[in-house]
């Protein structure tokens, strides 16, 4: 059936209006593609460097060895606030939720004793008093909470953090913390409009501690969809207020902005003093990072607590104190780098807004992007359809080029982010999909084509075949894809070559065929036994000429095909002798069994002559062949096969009279007489059809089972002779020869008598 493909032009239109469809409704899959762009181009932003005035004071490996493990008591917390305080910062950030008492079983029992002692002292006041001052100097020393709330008082240029589980509340919840929340909202009209992220059940620190510090603000770090922070929330919402984030805080401490100051347009930015945070219609910022883990310098808690740390480094500097040690830490991911602690992370942030740099999306982004969009469509739908293949590759790579690298410039130089994704998805998938229906429909032609010519070639080539013009055959095949109709094809093409005794030519089908399935039909096997039999590993030659009167036809292991010559199947060897082997044979069109005899000529004469002697072998083949005498082999045909010469004819079932010449066998007179009296009949037919034998002798008469007589090898002697005489050799058995034929001189009819009567002696005597 016929392939029906769209059209060019209605493919570029589907496209577009897919791609428009898809930015306008902004599906997470698509979305989380753009984001990936977005991260390769923050790392490619990863270049200007964090603000001077933000240091790391972080709880590491090293404090946890040295300090003990975490938690530790507060009072330890309360020596580093002391110490970092000592060292002039203007503003710490304790990044630790302190949201319940400390646990301390010994502060417990002090209380305890107190609440129990009064009642059981009752006489002695002064031992009373004293016991009970012991008891509250040690319930001041265990009471680390306390020692931390004094040090938040002396201290009193701290912000703790909050946190809030994400989501609206589903009933009333008591507003906490309302002096940490914004007071001046620019724009409450459009609060239905923006969705700022909400906030329920928070977790806020105790009171004893809230109440020296200057700031509280929530530490939330809320990651998209594909678990990577690129976004702060510079404000949560909860039962209508609005909290700021703890580096916002930070960031009003450090400008000694009143909370009062601070101004929130929804939709648009939350201002602080000088500094402007832009924010989307989520209420989110995007987070401009500079580097990898350890952009801002770190000191250990250990060392800040002992003094190690020159006070400089924290000189009017904002310190961020938080876990980074292994366990403890709040890890996340981000287009910097993964396990990027929060600590950090809030470090970042506060540096984006005192720096005011930020990333951002314009207010012309969207238009920018949609008609980017639109563009690339145009492009798709009306230019790539008429631009050949190397054209429309280049254009193509020029406005993906183009479009790339004008979302990377805006991104790195001035934290524009443009959505380029969809752009770029439109045109690959427009040039694939077209370049795609182009190669599937030139590709169908060229299949038809092709098709066509593989049914040719295999035509020719089974045609070939039958005609025995094999190589021809091979020819055409090799042009055909292998497939299991092709293998047995070529299969059978190497048995028919094996039968010719092709055997290089019947290993190189069998190895075109092991190229895509080297263990069909054990062709393998097969291929090491052809390779080993053109050596002369296995096969003797052929028809062999001088000196190799020993060659055969006969395939050793049963796995071979069976050889032919000619039109005959050989069966197996019968016999050799001076001039040829005798074999059996089968002539499948009748299904007859014969005996094939194949004849050698001499090789030391020319070309020339050769051809002369071939030509008077098929002459005498067929003067003999027309002998039709009950005392005559029948012969049926004479060939010639690959330079092998040959005679089929009748097979015989029985014995020569050699055996009968011994004295020990003599035969008696009367049937020695009527066998040579047959003999004598069948050479007068001959010799009246002009035929001479020339080699009469016992072991060229057969006896069959039915006693019955038949003159063999008729002709074969001239035959042989016609190549003989050339370098003057007489072929024969010289004791049963006429003087006449012994001295080469032409005979007739009389030798032939002259041997039989030499004959008639050997087998009475």
């Amino acid at each position: 059936m016929k392939k029906k493909f769209l059209p060019e032009f209605v493919i570029g239109i589907l496209l577009t209006a897919i791609t428009l469809g898809a930015f306008l409704l902004q599906p997470d899959v698509l979305e989380s593609l753009e984001l990936k762009t977005y991260d390769w181009r923050a790392y490619l932003r990863q270049n200007t460097a964090p603000g001077s005035e933000i240091a790391i004071v972080a709880i590491d490996d090293d404090s946890i060895a040295k300090l003990g493990r975490w938690p530790w008591p507060r009072s330890l917390i309360a020596q580093g606030l002391t110490a970092i305080h000592a060292a002039g910062a203007k503003v710490i950030g304790l990044n630790i939720l302190f949201t319940e008492p400390e646990r301390n079983q010994g502060l417990v029992e002090i209380r305890n004793l107190k609440e129990v002692i009064p009642p059981l002292v009752t006489r002695n006041n002064t031992a009373k008093d004293k016991i009970m001052q012991e008891l509250s100097d040690a319930e001041m020393r265990l009471d680390n909470d306390a020692l931390l709330r004094e040090s938040l008082r002396q201290t009193a240029n701290v912000a703790l953090p909050m946190y809030f589980n994400i989501g609206r509340s589903l009933g009333e919840e008591e507003i906490v913390l309302s002096s940490h929340t914004l007071s001046l909202l620019e724009n409450p009209d459009d609060i239905t409009r923006f969705a700022v992220t909400e906030g329920n059940n928070p977790a806020v620190p105790l009171g004893i501690f809230a109440e020296y510090v200057q700031a509280v603000g929530h530490i939330n770090i809320v990651p998209d969809y594909d678990g990577i922070v690129r976004n702060e929330l510079p404000v949560i919402g909860f039962q209508g207020e609005y909290y700021p984030s703890f580096a916002a805080q930070i960031v009003r401490q450090q400008l000694n902005v009143p909370m009062e100051e601070v101004k929130l347009r929804l939709g648009h930015s939350l201002t602080i003093g000088r500094a402007v945070i832009p924010v989307d219609a989520t209420g989110r910022m995007l987070i401009n990072y500079y580097g990898p883990v350890g952009t801002f310098p770190r000191y250990s808690f250990y060392d800040v607590l002992n003094g190690k740390i020159d006070q400089a480094a924290l000189r009017n500097k904002i310190v961020i104190m938080g876990q980074m040690a292994t366990g403890i830490a709040d890890l996340h991911v981000t287009p910097a780098g993964h396990n990027f602690p929060g600590v950090e992370i809030t470090a970042t942030i506060i540096s984006d807004i005192l720096q005011q740099n930020f990333m951002t999306r314009p207010e012309w982004a969207h238009n920018a992007e949609l008609g980017a969009i639109i563009f690339i469509g145009l492009f798709v739908m009306l230019l790539l359809p008429r631009l050949k293949a190397l054209a429309g590759a280049i254009a193509s790579l020029v406005l993906f080029a183009g479009v790339a690298g004008a979302g990377t410039y805006f991104f790195v130089s001035s934290g524009y982010w443009l959505k380029v994704f969809y752009a770029l998805f439109l045109l690959s998938s427009g040039y694939v999909i077209i370049t795609s229906k182009r190669f599937l429909v030139t590709e169908r032609k060229k299949e038809l084509v092709e098709a066509g010519a593989i049914e040719t070639n295999k035509m020719l080539g089974l045609s070939f075949q039958g005609q025995g013009m094999l190589d021809m055959a091979f020819d055409k095949f090799r042009k055909c894809p292998i497939d299991d109709q092709m293998k047995e094809l070529l299969y059978n093409l190497g048995l028919d070559l094996e039968r010719k005794r092709q055997f290089n030519k019947a290993a190189a089908v069998y190895e075109h065929i092991a190229k895509v399935d080297p263990k069909y039909k054990s062709i393998d096997e097969r291929i090491k036994q052809l390779k080993a039999a053109s050596d002369g590993a296995v096969f003797g030659s052929i028809g062999a000429k001088k000196g190799a009167a020993e060659g055969t036809v006969i395939i050793e292991g049963a796995s071979a095909a069976a050889p032919t010559l000619g039109r005959y199947e050989i069966v197996k060897e019968l016999g050799r002798g001076a001039m040829g082997t005798v074999y059996l044979g089968k002539d499948p069109k009748i299904n007859r069994m014969v005996a094939i005899k194949t004849v050698r000529f001499d090789d030391d004469i020319d070309e020339a002559s050769a051809k002369q002697v071939k030509e008077r072998f098929f002459r005498e083949a067929e003067s003999a062949g027309g002998l039709n005498h009950p005392n005559i082999i029948k012969i049926y045909d004479a060939g010639e096969d690959h330079e092998v010469s040959y005679i089929a004819m009748e097979l015989l079932e029985g014995e020569d009279l050699k055996k009968y010449t011994d004295k020990q066998n003599l035969l008696p007179i009367a049937t020695v007489l009527d066998y040579v009296s047959k003999v004598a009949d069948g050479l007068d037919y001959a010799h009246r059809q002009g035929v001479i034998h020339r080699d009469i002798k016992p072991a060229n008469i057969m006896l069959l089972k039915d006693g019955s007589l038949r003159i063999t090898d008729f002709g074969i002697a001239r035959i042989a002779a016609s190549s003989k005489t050339q370098t003057g050799t007489v072929l024969g058995t010289p004791s049963y020869m006429s003087p006449e034929q012994i001295a080469g001189k032409k005979v007739d009819g009389r030798s032939d008598l002259f041997s039989l009567g030499v004959m008639l002696f050997e087998l009475l005597t």
